[in-house]
């Protein structure tokens, strides 16, 4: 039996449920021109290919040079994903008090500067008891990443929830409901990885996110409808 390391295999299903929830986000802008929709296929693919860099590489090979540069590349897509978040932080609620150019100002030099820190200083490496791959960040990459989850993810996930009682219907409610608490969710998930488990991922939170992915995509397949007899 060939053995895979759960973090590996848990990320790779997170890459199929977004690369599944960008094409579905994308197909709705076609059909409407919701530019929020626009920004959810964008944002969900670029995650996606993170989450591609931080799970493939890792059930073809356990060579750490190869594992290594896949991991700066995910990080790469995760901080274009901050960048897209901003697009969607100033639409929501901030485009009316502010220019999105400044906004990316002072966004873009950040994740710059995060990620030459990351590549001068991270490594990987496998472990085999528990399988994981390791992601090995020195602390002023974790502070870093956590300021920009937080102040990015945090006010989508606030700007979301506002919606909540503007929206007409029920299905509208629920979506900004579930998409606002995602964001959070998943904020809030990364900087407690970052300051408990120093980045890197366990046995129990990589099963929990390959359950939490699995359901997700579950949940956008395609629904048979009910035949109605004449």
């Amino acid at each position: 039996m060939i053995h895979l390391p759960i973090n590996s295999i848990a990320w790779s299903v997170g890459a199929t449920t977004l690369y599944t929830f960008s094409f579905r986000s994308w197909r709705t802008y076609r059909r409407t021109r919701n530019p929020l929709a626009q920004m959810y296929s964008l944002i969900s693919l670029t995650f996606g290919t993170g989450l591609f860099f931080f799970g493939v590489p890792g059930l073809l090979t356990l060579d750490t040079h190869v594992l290594l540069y896949a991991y700066f590349a995910a990080d790469f897509f995760v901080q274009v994903t901050m960048q897209v978040g901003v697009w969607m932080l100033w639409f929501l609620g901030l485009r009316n008090s502010i220019f999105l150019r400044y906004l990316y100002l002072l966004t873009v030099p950040f994740s710059l500067v995060l990620l030459t820190w990351e590549v001068l200083t991270s490594r990987v490496s496998v472990s085999q008891s528990p399988y994981l791959i390791v992601y090995a960040d020195k602390p002023p990459v974790l502070i870093l990443k956590s300021i920009i989850y937080v102040a990015v993810a945090i006010p989508i996930g606030y700007f979301l929830l506002r919606q909540v009682p503007k929206q007409v219907t029920w299905r509208a409610k629920l979506k900004s409901l579930t998409s606002g608490m995602i964001f959070i969710a998943v904020c809030l998930v990364a900087t407690t990885n970052n300051i408990f488990d120093k980045g890197s991922d366990t046995p129990g939170s990589a099963r929990t996110v390959l359950i939490v992915f699995i359901i997700f995509l579950l949940a956008q397949l395609p629904r048979g409808r009910k035949v109605q007899h004449t």
